[in-house]
């Protein structure tokens, strides 16, 4: 097989090159994922303790979220700080600079100690988009409620507002 032009040397290197990676990546002592691992869900019987004894990303129902607030756990909103000001959960934070966010979760609550995020509904991704990204800055235990805003306020939980 002779190959002429520079397109099919290319696409030859190139699938030569992925099959290579993956090739590699199997026989590695701990293969990389190649799929994203869907976030793990805490059960509402989870002890607290077994449930932040790795560092991950977890989701949580209403009930939990509930349970986590009355006993005081910081909870972070991840819509936009305008939303945010019409309504969310009480004693919750927000911030629009992640950078900024971090260095108040912080300065709270320290980096290992757990905290939730959430956003205005199920279909909002923007709870796990942030977790994933406090992840990324350091933070170990962070739980996703997925339920978010409306979840909350249709349970009629109690809410804050700023003026």
């Amino acid at each position: 097989m002779r190959l002429n032009k520079s397109s099919d040397q290319i696409l030859v290197y190139i699938t030569c090159s992925c099959l290579i990676g993956l090739g590699v990546n199997l026989f590695r002592g701990e293969p990389l994922s190649i799929l994203a691992k869907p976030i793990e869900i805490a059960e509402p019987g989870d002890e607290l303790e077994s449930i932040f004894a790795d560092p991950m990303i977890r989701e949580i129902d209403l009930t939990m979220a509930q349970n986590l607030h009355e006993n005081g756990k910081l909870f972070v909103d991840a819509r936009a700080v305008e939303y945010f000001n019409e309504g969310h959960i009480p004693r919750a934070i927000a911030e629009d600079d992640v950078d900024v966010l971090a260095s108040e979760i912080e300065s709270k609550i320290g980096e290992t100690e757990s905290f939730v995020v959430y956003c205005s509904d199920d279909d909002c991704g923007s709870s796990e988009d942030l977790a994933y990204e406090l992840q990324d800055l350091g933070f170990m235990n962070i739980l996703v409620f997925k339920g978010g805003w409306k979840e909350w306020t249709e349970a009629n939980f109690p809410v804050e507002r700023n003026e």
